[in-house]
C-alpha cells in the first residue's frame, strides 16, 4: 500500500512538473513568485523599454517573447539566460547585440526581425545550436565571418537588409534548408554556396545579381528556387543537375535563352519566366523541353488555368503579385496541394472549396484585404504554416483550433485587439503565433 501512495505522490509530481513546462506566464510578478518552475514567458507588447533585470532569476527560462516592445538596447545580463532555447525580440528599437548576448550556448531559434540592427557581433558564432535565424528588415550589411560556425542552422531569414555580399564560410551552413535574402544588394553569392547541400528552398529575388555560380549545380536537394527581379542574363547549365526542383522563378531578368539542359528537369511543375527577353520561338522551345510543366511567360492567373490541366501532379503553386480579386472554386481539385502562395493580391475572401486541400502544409495570403477568415479553413489538418500578415482582420474563427499540426501562424498588420490575440493563443496553444 505504501509503495503504491509513493507511486501516486511521484506521479502527481510529474504531472504537476510536465504541466509548469507549458504554461506560459504573461506576468514577470507572477513568474518571480515561482522562478524556479518558470519555462516559458511572454512579454509581447507591453511597452517595456528595457529587459527587467530580474529576468534573471528565471534560472529554467527556455522560452522569451518580448516582441512589440520599445527595447532599444540588451544588457549584458542576458547572458545569464543559460537555458534559453527561444528568444523573440521582433519590433523593438535594437540597434546592436552585445557580445555577451553570445553566452546563450542552448539558443535554437533567434527572432530579431524589424530592428534597427546594423551589424551582427563576431561572437555570434558560438551559439553552435542555433537552427532558425530570422533578422528580415534591419539595416544589416555584412555577416560576420563567424556566421560560417553555426552549422546546425536550418533556416535564415535576412529578408530587407543592406547585404551586398556573404562570407566564403557561408558555404558552411551545411544544414540549411531554407534560405531567404530578398530585397537587398547582393551582386554575386560566393562558390562556396554550391556545399549547401541540404538546401530545399532559396529566394534570393530583388538583388543584383548577374548571374549564378556553377556550384549552384550542386544542390541536389534543391526544391524551390525564386530568383526573380534581378539583373541574370542566362542560366548556368549545371541546373540540369538539380533533379528534385518543383518551383523556378525567375521573372523580371534579361534572359534571352534557356539551356536545353532545362529538360533534365523532369520534377519541375511550375516555370515562371515572365519579363525576360525571350523570342517566341524561344518560349516555344521550352514548352518542348518542359512538357509537362507549367510554364508562365506572363505574371497572370493563366498559371492556375494550366496548374488545373495538371492538377494530379501539382503540389506547388505560387499564384502571388497577380492583382487576384478571387479564386475559383475549381482550386479544391488540386487535391495534392501542399504549398499555395497567394501574397500581395486582393482577396477578399475565399471559395469554401479550399477546404477539399486536405494535403496542404503551407497557405500564404499575406498583404490582400482578408476580413473574416472562413470556418472552413480549420478543416486543414494538415496545415503547417499560415501567413495572415497585412490583412483587415479583427478576429478569427473559433473553428481555426482545429488546425493541430499549425506550427506557425503570421498576423501582424492587422486590426486584432488584445483580447483577440490573447484568445487566438489559447485556441491554438501550441502554435507560434507572431503579431
Amino acid at each position: 500500500m505504501k509503495k503504491l501512495i509513493t507511486l501516486i505522490i511521484v506521479l502527481i509530481a510529474y504531472i504537476s512538473g510536465r504541466a509548469q513546462e507549458h504554461k506560459i506566464y504573461t506576468s514577470l510578478q507572477e513568474a518571480l513568485l515561482n522562478k524556479d518552475q518558470v519555462y516559458k514567458l511572454n512579454l509581447s507588447h507591453t511597452n517595456l523599454t528595457e529587459i527587467p533585470k530580474s529576468i534573471v532569476q528565471l534560472k529554467q527560462l527556455q522560452y522569451l517573447n518580448l516582441e512589440g516592445n520599445k527595447i532599444n538596447q540588451l544588457s549584458d545580463a542576458i547572458g545569464n539566460l543559460k537555458n534559453l532555447k527561444t528568444l523573440n525580440l521582433r519590433k523593438n528599437k535594437l540597434v546592436n547585440l552585445p557580445d555577451s548576448f553570445c553566452n546563450l550556448q542552448h539558443l535554437e531559434v533567434l527572432q530579431l526581425s524589424e530592428n534597427q540592427i546594423n551589424k551582427l557581433p563576431e561572437s555570434i558564432g558560438n551559439l553552435k545550436n542555433l537552427g532558425w535565424v530570422f533578422i528580415q528588415e534591419n539595416h544589416i550589411e555584412t555577416l560576420p565571418e563567424s556566421f560560417g560556425n553555426l552549422t546546425q542552422l536550418k533556416k535564415l531569414d535576412v529578408t530587407q537588409n543592406e547585404l551586398t555580399h556573404l562570407p566564403e564560410t557561408f558555404g558552411n551552413l551545411t544544414s540549411l534548408q531554407e534560405f531567404y535574402i530578398e530585397g537587398n544588394q547582393l551582386s554575386d553569392l560566393p562558390e562556396t554556396f554550391g556545399n549547401l547541400k541540404s538546401l530545399e528552398a532559396i529566394n534570393i529575388s530583388n538583388n543584383q545579381l548577374s548571374d549564378l555560380p556553377e556550384t549552384f549545380g550542386n544542390l541536389k536537394n534543391l526544391e524551390w528556387l525564386i530568383c526573380k527581379d534581378n539583373k541574370l542574363d542566362h542560366i548556368p547549365e549545371t541546373i540540369a543537375n538539380l533533379f528534385k526542383l518543383k518551383l523556378l522563378y525567375l521573372n523580371s531578368n534579361k534572359i534571352g535563352e534557356l539551356p536545353k539542359a532545362l529538360e533534365n528537369l523532369t520534377k519541375l511543375k511550375d516555370l515562371n519566366i515572365s519579363g525576360n527577353k525571350l523570342s517566341t520561338a524561344q518560349k516555344e522551345r521550352s514548352k518542348q523541353l518542359l512538357p509537362n510543366c507549367n510554364i508562365n511567360f506572363e505574371n497572370s492567373y493563366y498559371s492556375l488555368q494550366k496548374a488545373l490541366q495538371h492538377k494530379k501532379s501539382v503540389d506547388i503553386l505560387y499564384l502571388s503579385e497577380n492583382k487576384l480579386t478571387e479564386l475559383p472554386e475549381s482550386i479544391g481539385e488540386l487535391k495534392n496541394l501542399q504549398q499555395l502562395y497567394l501574397t500581395d493580391n486582393q482577396l477578399e475572401n475565399l471559395p469554401k472549396s479550399i477546404e477539399k486541400l486536405k494535403k496542404l502544409e503551407t497557405l500564404s495570403l499575406s498583404s490582400n484585404r482578408i476580413i473574416t477568415l472562413p470556418k472552413f479553413v480549420g478543416k486543414l489538418k494538415n496545415l503547417q504554416e499560415l501567413n495572415l500578415n497585412d490583412n483587415q482582420l479583427t478576429s478569427l474563427p473559433e473553428a481555426i483550433e482545429g488546425l493541430k499540426n499549425l506550427k506557425t501562424l503570421y498576423l501582424s498588420g492587422n486590426n486584432l485587439s488584445e483580447a483577440e490575440k490573447e484568445r487566438s493563443k489559447q485556441l491554438l496553444p501550441n502554435c507560434s503565433i507572431e503579431f
